[in-house]
């Protein structure tokens, strides 16, 4: 009886922690915001606005994405050597990887239709913030 109560709380459980991974989103789940070293911080730390703006642009879009980072606590950011102003650091940045140019083309268009004016691109990587503490432009990596 109680292995039974027992398996019914841990149900439970992984029901909400389902829910809250996926609260307000669409397409994507708020893991994939995480920094490595704390799971559950991209649904605490991650802005509730750039998440739910690229999980806009990924279902009208239908497009499948591959977040390289998202948060990064501090313990985290201090050892990939993260400048203590990086907005990954608020959790007002996402790196992606996005591999070819009709793709990396069409992502970087609907970031600008949805009003991000902060964003970088090289060959593999989008990169984009909504760090109101920062200039706004367009850079090459």
């Amino acid at each position: 009886m109680i292995m039974e109560e027992n398996k019914n709380l841990v149900d439970k459980i992984a029901e909400k922690e389902q829910d809250n991974n996926t609260f307000g989103l669409k397409v994507l789940t708020w893991d994939m915001f995480d920094s490595p070293d704390t799971p559950g911080s991209g649904f605490r730390f991650m802005d509730r606005e750039l998440v739910v703006l690229l999980d806009e642009i990924c279902a009208r879009n239908r497009m499948v994405i591959k977040v390289d980072l998202g948060y990064v606590s501090k313990v985290y950011a201090d050892k990939i050597k993260l400048v203590s102003n990086d907005s990954h650091r608020a959790g007002k940045a996402v790196r992606l990887r996005c591999v070819g140019h009709k793709r990396r083309f069409n992502l970087i268009q609907q970031l600008i239709l949805f009003g991000v004016a902060r964003i970088a691109v090289n060959r593999e990587v989008v990169y984009f913030d909504v760090d109101d503490l920062k200039e706004y432009g367009f850079y090459l990596w």
